[in-house]
């Protein structure tokens, strides 16, 4: 017994001295190296601004709420495009904010019963001069979102034509800015016309038109109200919905079709 004790003894000293000399040998240049690991770690941490890691916390939860509440509008405009295809709301009730002005492709909102006649300004061959008219009246109401859709009684092909109309719109509209500062203005693109009398020299220039309409929409800071989608159907122009002048619209267009545009793209009563 006494003989196995030894020889254990043996072993655990075998066992431990080279770690004593390992500690022995490593012990003050290794406390000075982990010791200065520490102070670096230590020392990047300290440089971390605390104010931007707080802002950048801050823009991430913000980024969140905002794709929370980009959710919650398209839920809530998914739910009154289901109730106006039920037939269970209105487009009076679901357009009560917005109101209109502009020529006879207007007109037809109020010719076809769909919105009430006090939310709508417009009138047969109407050009910006219509609008100056109303301004007054317009302003008056204070609406709080206000569509125009004028240039199509004006489109010419000349090009001192097209710098004129853009001028004067621009004025009004930044008249219409600073007495409706509330107000969110939105300019509608120019309806296309049917392929019968789209060859006409000065209806040609409609795409010359909208296109300097949306760069006058982006100088001033309004909406452009682009519709071009609701003319298509399966990618395509369709002709279906033109009346016999290829010009005019009928009421199955504006109720199923560009009303609906508009409250989609413009999120109206969400």
């Amino acid at each position: 017994m006494k003989r196995f004790f030894c020889a254990l003894l043996v072993l655990v000293l075998t066992a431990l001295v080279p770690l004593v000399g390992f500690f022995a040998l490593k012990t003050p240049k290794a406390a000075a190296v982990e010791t200065a690991k520490g102070l670096a770690a230590l020392q990047r941490f300290e440089s971390v601004d605390a104010a931007k890691v707080e802002e950048k916390l801050r823009k991430l939860e913000l980024k969140r709420l905002e794709e929370l509440e980009r959710q919650n509008r398209r839920l809530r405009l998914d739910e009154i495009l289901r109730l106006l295809d039920a037939g269970k709301l209105s487009y009076r009730k679901a357009m009560k904010d917005v109101y209109i002005a502009g020529d006879s492709l207007m007109e037809g909102l109020e010719v076809y019963d769909i919105l009430n006649s006090n939310h709508i300004f417009a009138q047969v061959s109407a050009s910006l001069s219509h609008l100056e008219e109303n301004y007054d009246k317009i302003v008056s109401i204070r609406p709080p979102v206000l569509i125009l859709h004028y240039g199509l009684n004006m489109i010419s092909a000349e090009e001192v034509h097209l710098k004129s109309f853009i001028k004067k719109y621009t004025s009004i509209i930044e008249r219409l800015q600073k007495a409706l500062p509330d107000t969110r203005i939105v300019v509608s693109l120019l309806f296309p016309v049917d392929r019968s009398v789209a060859a006409a020299p000065r209806f040609g220039a409609i795409s010359k038109y909208n296109k300097q309409l949306r760069k006058m929409c982006k100088a001033l800071g309004v909406e452009f109200l682009d519709s071009a989608e609701a003319f298509k159907e399966n990618g395509s122009f369709t002709t279906r919905y033109y009346g016999a002048d290829g010009i005019h619209l009928s009421a199955a267009f504006y109720r199923n079709v560009w009303l609906k545009h508009v409250i989609r793209t413009l999120e109206i009563g969400v």
